[in-house]
């Protein structure tokens, strides 16, 4: 089954209405965090990185919402929300850049 940008993508209409609403906040609690390193290690674009003794999401907005770093973080410190989950924010991207395949992945 294939989805064009004005069929739903996650409840929210279309794959455009997720990036125009979209209010994305991830970020890694410090008090929490023991800078074990498993969040980079696992994220796929590599977005946590060390600062002194813990880490920081250094570019929230190109989070895919794999939720990788959050569900595998030994102390919980990885905070998400907003998530949609499922690829639905890489693929409304992809389309916003007029390189989505129509076979997408969106939920």
């Amino acid at each position: 089954m294939t989805k064009s940008n004005e069929t739903s993508c996650c409840g929210t209409g279309s794959a455009s209405n997720l990036l125009n609403t979209l209010d994305l906040r991830i970020f890694i609690d410090p008090s929490k965090c023991n800078a074990c390193g498993l969040c980079e290690e696992i994220c796929p674009f590599g977005l946590p990185e060390r600062e002194n003794d813990h880490y920081i999401i250094t570019d929230p907005k190109e989070c895919i919402e794999c939720s990788a770093c959050q569900r595998n973080c030994p102390n919980n410190a990885v905070i998400m929300e907003e998530q949609k989950g499922c690829g639905c924010l890489w693929n409304a991207r992809e389309k916003a850049k007029g390189k989505a395949s129509p076979n997408n992945t969106c939920c």
